[in-house]
């Protein structure tokens, strides 16, 4: 998926040349982990993903995340939650690929994900094109947890597709602390 070649699978989606071209991301920060730099082939298989809805590369990137949970035995988790879609969003795309990671990985981890435990309280502007400070704005206030009781003294593993300049996963992580979880650990498969 990374190359668009019909190659031999090497690692995960990605063939013996796409393998030798991604780059771990760097984690300057211990709660919020991405596996892979956004670049090359990463880029590309997210952008199938997302885009041209092949939702089977949700699994083979839950496959890649619990790989790189069972070499960090240090990130502790009790339930998983998807970065949620405004329900329009998710309508238009059809899926929300931050779940059907979290879906797979929940059965690769033997962990609860729950769908709907977070969800997003407006359809705001997407942060495609927005800058660091704009995409702080426009998620200011957007997150919501329906049920806090059902995260109270928990540790949260959030799953994303790609951090960018971090807005979304601060607004998730403060919205998450702010309702009552022990600890929160935001996933991303790529990092800008």
């Amino acid at each position: 998926m990374g190359c668009g070649k019909r190659s031999h699978i090497e690692k995960y989606c990605f063939c013996t040349d796409c393998v030798v071209h991604i780059t771990p991301a760097a984690q300057p920060n211990k709660y919020v982990i991405s596996l892979a730099r956004y670049e090359g082939p990463v880029r590309n298989a997210i952008y199938s993903f997302k885009y041209e809805r092949k939702k089977w590369l949700g699994r083979i990137f839950a496959r890649w995340m619990n790989d790189f949970l069972s070499a960090h035995p240090e990130i502790s988790f009790d339930i998983i939650i998807p970065v949620p879609l405004h329900f329009v969003r998710e309508f238009r795309r059809s899926f929300n690929q931050s779940w059907l990671v979290a879906y797979h990985l929940g059965k690769f981890t033997k962990k609860q994900a729950a769908a709907n435990l977070l969800i997003k309280t407006k359809n705001n502007p997407s942060q495609t094109n927005l800058n660091s400070t704009q995409r702080k704005q426009n998620v200011k206030g957007l997150y919501k947890v329906k049920k806090p009781a059902l995260i109270k003294d928990l540790n949260v593993l959030v799953i994303d597709d790609v951090y960018t300049t971090g807005a979304t996963a601060e607004e998730v992580y403060r919205t998450l602390k702010n309702s009552g979880a022990t600890q929160v650990y935001i996933l991303t498969i790529a990092r800008a």
